[in-house]
């Protein structure tokens, strides 16, 4: 019994002495600057990301395209795979979800292309397609 209390004493005694010897005192890592700027460059980006994930910007005037937050694109996407909708619906979901200011810069706001993403979905681009042709 006395050799395995001795033996858990020396033990308890190695890691006390480790203890105060070493992890109290633990050098700055040496990259700590060069961490700091990478994590801010990554947080600029991220930052840069969701703004343009949840943003309105007109990107073509002329064209009539226009970047919308995700939500609206999702919703616009279930309304035309619901349905067909009509020059005067379109004009209508094109009112609630572009602000004003980019709505009235948009030259043809029959002609309505949506980029969500890279590309837009065929539902929405057929459904732009068949409004500006019922717009003419």
């Amino acid at each position: 019994m006395l050799t395995f209390l001795g033996s858990l004493g020396a033990i308890l005694i190695f890691s006390l002495i480790l203890f105060i010897a070493y992890l109290p005192h633990r050098p700055a890592p040496v990259d700590a600057q060069v961490v700091a700027t990478r994590q801010a460059k990554a947080d600029e980006a991220r930052a840069a990301g969701i703004q343009k994930l949840t943003s309105f910007e007109v990107l073509n005037a002329e064209a009539g395209i226009a970047r919308i937050p995700i939500e609206d694109a999702m919703l616009l996407t279930v309304a035309s795979y619901q349905s067909e909708p009509t020059v005067e619906e379109l004009a209508e979901i094109s009112e609630s979800v572009l602000p004003a200011e980019a709505s009235a810069s948009i030259v043809a706001p029959a002609s309505i292309d949506v980029l969500v993403a890279e590309e837009a979905p065929t539902s929405i681009r057929k459904a732009a397609e068949v409004s500006a042709h019922d717009a003419e």
